[in-house]
């Protein structure tokens, strides 16, 4: 009886098929609980004869489309919308075979009694909301919003309790014409036949179920996720060496080493399609799976976002026109981690979305995971905010001289911590960018001139004419000289009357500001100006000592000298 069962449905199944190439793309009737119940009766059944003819593994194109198609139908008559995106399809397939398996032992109003869409709908013109099957809680309810609005579906209440309602009416027998055993064999058979053929051969002790799987499936559980352990391992191993000392170990060797990550991606993902496909666990135990490895999805994800945005700044930076230590260059590769950041968040949240996780949650966690790591880290902070700073207001770039408080030297390096100083000494000075930015800072490699401003001590009784021809002679040394521009003419005057000298002041402008050469001109001028002198018997005063008279003592003493504190005779 059972096999001449088979070959109806199996004939019925082809012209069904057959009859729908018309329009393949029409789908389902679910417009009531009648035409929902019937649809989904039907490509039970239609599901029923494909599995038990090519099993899960079929490698005809034909049929592939055939057990889409199917699949599709059975999950139109579904509503799903409360179950997170990444596991509706499996939950939808499981809660399919059971609410089948259930529908086979119980007895099912006749046709008429089932409500068509006439029957659901009020005198007002409005739709009632829901129908129950009697004497259970299978209930099909009425979309009022999307796409499907108007339609009739399971709810999701009937397929989150499916298991629960199967387990109930389990003890019962099936009926006739029953699709027995479906229920059993989606989710005991293996996807593939290579591992059908070896299941055939386990002792009846592996084939047990425990926990909800089999023997075989938990210990294929085990297998494939040390094996996708050790496949990530060597692959985020290799990348590190190929990324290790960054853009400096090569560029194209650093950007080659971000399709590690990448490839790490594809582990888990094919971890879950062995899982739910091959191994086809199911209930929890797949719910908890698909959600870590998805979990890590998402995180390997996120490190190819973050991967990517430091990558773009690196290779923005190797132009020709930037240079690499530059503030321009830091700002760059700031920018793109910034972005990279920004990116991966975003990809947190659609993920976390995809896998059922609340926005608010996921926000939430942010701003409580945000708000700790500004606290545990708020000198971090500082410095990563100074140098954005820096890097805006670009008070110096790298290979300036610059003085900040007592630091005199050239910048070598202006990291996201710290900019590094290499003194006059040779030594490096490391200073955070938070105090630099707060800092008083003198640039002095933006200096468009070196200025000298000297003095020249003449004898105080040198005479008026004297005196003028020495202010001459320097005037017509440093006329025109080296590093002249007209913009700054020298300026050389007798400047004060000092006590013991008369003050001959000289300024003048060194263009361009190359310190080594401005000395060895400032060398030159100096002997010139000693020469002429003393062609001209001018000479330069030599400083003065100041002697004091103490007057109780009357004994002269150096100012630097202090007097000795007199003594009390005795009576």
């Amino acid at each position: 009886m059972k096999r001449i069962y088979f070959l109806v449905c199996l004939a019925l199944v082809t012209s069904s098929f057959a009859k729908e190439e018309v329009y393949p793309l029409q789908p389902t009737d679910i417009s009531s609980p009648r035409a929902t119940l019937k649809s989904f009766i039907k490509s039970c059944e239609d599901a029923y004869v494909l599995l038990k003819e090519e099993g899960r593994d079929s490698g005809e194109k034909e049929t592939i489309l055939k057990i889409k198609k199917v699949t599709r139908n059975i999950l139109h008559c579904m509503d799903l919308s409360e179950i997170p995106s990444f596991r509706r399809e499996n939950t939808g397939k499981e809660a399919a075979a059971s609410l089948k398996e259930i529908l086979d032992r119980i007895e099912l109003p006749n046709d008429d009694d089932i409500p068509n869409l006439k029957d659901m709908t009020n005198k007002d013109g409005s739709l009632k909301e829901f129908w129950i099957i009697p004497h259970t809680e299978i209930t099909f309810k009425l979309i009022t919003k999307g796409s499907l609005k108007g339609k009739y579906q399971f709810s999701p209440n009937t397929i989150t309790h499916a298991k629960d309602f199967l387990q109930q009416v389990s003890h019962l027998p099936y009926k006739e014409g029953a699709t027995e055993g479906l229920a059993t064999s989606y989710l005991t058979q293996p996807g593939q036949k290579w591992l059908a053929n070896i299941i055939k051969k386990l002792p009846e002790s592996m084939k047990e179920r425990k926990n909800g799987q089999t023997v075989w499936q938990w210990i294929g559980i085990g297998i494939v996720i040390i094996v996708m352990t050790i496949i990530m391992g060597i692959i985020y191993s290799t990348g590190r060496r190929m990324a290790r000392g960054g853009a400096a170990g090569g560029v194209t060797k650093y950007v080659f080493a971000l399709i590690f990550p990448i490839l790490a991606i594809f582990a888990p993902l094919k971890t879950i399609d062995i899982v739910s496909n091959t191994l086809v666990i199911s209930g929890t135990t797949l719910y908890i799976l698909k959600f870590n490895l998805s979990l890590l999805v998402l995180f390997c994800s996120m490190i190819v976002v973050l991967g990517i945005g430091r990558r773009v700044g690196e290779v923005i930076v190797t132009s020709p026109s930037i240079k690499s230590q530059s503030i321009d260059a830091q700002l760059i590769r700031i920018s793109s981690r910034l972005l990279g950041f920004i990116f991966a968040m975003a990809l947190l949240l659609q993920g976390g979305k995809h896998l059922g996780i609340p926005l608010s949650s996921l926000l939430a966690g942010a701003g409580v995971a945000g708000m700790a790591l500004a606290l545990s880290a708020q000198d971090v902070l500082k410095n990563v905010f100074g140098s954005i700073m820096l890097i805006m207001d670009k008070p110096f770039i790298v290979g300036e001289r610059i003085k900040i408080k007592n630091y005199d030297g050239f910048v070598e390096e202006i990291g996201l911590r710290s900019t590094k100083i290499r003194l006059l000494n040779g030594h490096q000075a490391s200073i955070p960018n938070e105090y630099m930015a707060r800092s008083d800072i003198e640039n002095i490699g933006r200096r468009p001139f070196i200025r000298r401003s000297s003095s020249i001590q003449l004898p105080i009784d040198i005479g008026s004419a004297k005196a003028k021809q020495a202010v001459e002679i320097v005037q017509e040394i440093l006329k025109d000289h080296e590093g002249f521009k007209p913009q700054f003419p020298p300026r050389i005057w007798l400047n004060d009357f000092k006590r013991d000298h008369l003050e001959l002041k000289m300024i003048y402008w060194y263009h361009p500001p190359d310190y080594w050469k401005f000395t060895v001109y400032t060398d030159r001028v100096n002997r010139q100006i000693i020469d002429a002198f003393e062609a001209a018997e001018i000479e330069i005063a030599l400083p003065a000592f100041h002697t004091h008279i103490d007057d109780s003592t009357k004994t002269p003493l150096l100012l630097s000298e202090k007097p000795k504190p007199k003594t009390k005779k005795g009576k």
